[in-house]
């Protein structure tokens, strides 16, 4: 990741009041060990994992070097929807130099168990040159005054537990009570943004350019997602125009944020 784009993704966390998107980053930094590691994995603490397999991978964790891996693979056997299970055999295969067999236990963390802050960061793991974490989706509003609102603010919520499943369900929630609204639209478009097939975000949200073309949410949720896939210039553009649409709100003022950021570097 290029001191840039990392500069980018701090301050947008920072003014996208999403301070859990970056709970990744020293993980990340792990997965670019490649030889065996005398020091032991770190425990990525999960509030969806029951107590009794956390405290379990722990005492794996403790036992570092003698039998961790194996007692973590005993534990994905026996906890087989575990996310937090997965993560963590990763991160013990990694420090023991077995990235391939580590990749693959990431893969069984995001597949048991997507809606989990230890499937966002295996992914983030699996993606070690990309921001840690999935793009926010930023409110336009502090208080929500309509059912669609309450919606899009309990998805940011889940965002910034890292649960992407519940975020999603929300925002689509959101969009059947308020199927013409640009920003539970856009919402909806956030929510689907994979690090496997960003695609899926942008097909939906690039549209919405042209549907809404004066709506500020899509704009600076589209230069958002494009800091998240690296393409600053296209970010740097769509941020301009959200800026453009009101600078004195709260989006046209974090857009300036980050635009000011792209300038200092």
């Amino acid at each position: 990741m290029s001191p840039r784009l990392r500069v980018w993704l701090m301050v947008g966390a920072a003014a996208a009041a999403a301070a859990g998107i970056a709970v990744g980053i020293t993980l990340a930094t792990r997965s670019d060990i490649s030889r065996p590691t005398s020091k032991a994995p770190p425990f990525a603490l999960d509030p969806t994992a029951p107590h009794e397999i956390a405290q379990q991978v722990r005492e794996a964790l403790r036992a570092w070097p003698a039998g961790t891996a194996r007692r973590l693979r005993i534990l994905a056997a026996r906890y087989p929807h575990s996310a937090l299970v997965r993560l963590e055999l990763g991160l013990a295969l990694t420090f023991a130099g077995q990235s391939t067999d580590a990749a693959t236990a990431w893969r069984e963390a995001e597949r048991v168990q997507p809606d989990s802050p230890s499937a966002v960061r295996a992914a983030d793991l699996r993606h070690p040159g990309t921001p840690p974490g999935l793009p926010p989706f930023v409110p336009s509003f502090v208080r929500a005054k309509t059912p669609a609102q309450e919606r899009l603010l309990r998805g940011a919520a889940f965002q910034q537990a890292l649960r992407p499943v519940s975020a999603e369900r929300e925002f689509e929630a959101a969009v059947r009570a308020a199927p013409d609204d640009s920003e539970t639209l856009t919402a909806a478009a956030v929510g689907r943004y994979d690090k496997e097939r960003p695609a899926a975000a942008f097909s939906t949200l690039g549209p919405l350019v042209r549907r809404f073309p004066h709506a500020q949410t899509v704009r600076f949720h589209l230069g958002l997602l494009l800091i998240y896939f690296g393409d600053l210039s296209r970010a740097r553009r769509e941020l301009a125009l959200a800026r453009a649409q009101g600078p004195l709100t709260s989006l046209g003022k974090r857009a300036d944020t980050l635009l000011k950021a792209a300038r200092k570097r």
